[in-house]
């Protein structure tokens, strides 16, 4: 018996309410029977709480006891990634979290397996965020004197986040979700992931070679 869910989703593009609507169905198609669709357009910079369409998904869930919410991906949850594991974190105390991509949650047939995943992920993120707040950058060494900006490039990512980093790519999740969720470039992600050559995956983009012509 398919179990009642409402799905949200938070475009960017005009033509991706109907090409992510697609994706939520037939991800639902024997699992789901999807009652309600809640759609938020060029929303990534307001927080998910503040936004018309995923306020009104909650409110929809409390009045018809909704316990299964379908969302399309983590990544597009929010742009800040702490603000992303905040609402998820939220979400997981009252209802069951699905997502159609990059799901790495697992127990998709298992609501509180999946809850105590998906809480478990949080706390571990948690750890690493606390840590990373408490992190102080250590000034370049090519400082200039009498108290002038560093001459360099700071780092894009503290040991903390290089190390949630590495959990989240573990997990699962793929490098352009992991770009999305730190706010960094793919080459930025390729240079972590160079002492975990098992973590980087192939790129899509990367030119193939041209088949040999049959000798003749």
């Amino acid at each position: 018996m398919k179990k009642d869910a409402v799905a949200y989703l938070n475009t960017r593009k005009k033509g991706d309410f109907a090409a992510q609507k697609n994706e939520v169905e037939n991800y639902s198609k024997y699992r789901f029977q999807i009652v309600e669709i809640f759609h938020d357009h060029r929303a990534n910079a307001t927080p998910p709480e503040k936004r018309k369409a995923f306020t009104a998904m909650l409110e929809y869930c409390a009045a018809n006891n909704c316990s299964a919410i379908i969302i399309y991906d983590l990544a597009g949850l929010a742009r800040d990634m702490d603000v992303g594991l905040a609402t998820l974190k939220n979400l997981n105390e009252r209802y069951t979290v699905y997502f159609v991509n990059d799901d790495f949650f697992g127990s998709r047939d298992d609501p509180e397996l999946r809850r105590e995943a998906i809480g478990n992920f949080i706390a571990y993120m948690d750890r690493y965020r606390e840590s990373a707040l408490k992190t102080v950058v250590p000034a370049s060494k090519k400082a200039k004197k009498g108290g002038e900006r560093p001459i360099g490039r700071p780092r894009a990512l503290n040991d903390g986040q290089v190390e949630a980093l590495i959990t989240i790519r573990r997990s699962g999740a793929s490098i352009s979700q992991i770009c999305r969720m730190f706010g960094v470039s793919r080459s930025t992600v390729s240079k972590i992931l160079n002492d975990y050559p098992e973590l980087k995956g192939t790129w899509k983009g990367a030119r193939q070679e041209p088949a040999e012509e049959p000798a003749e």
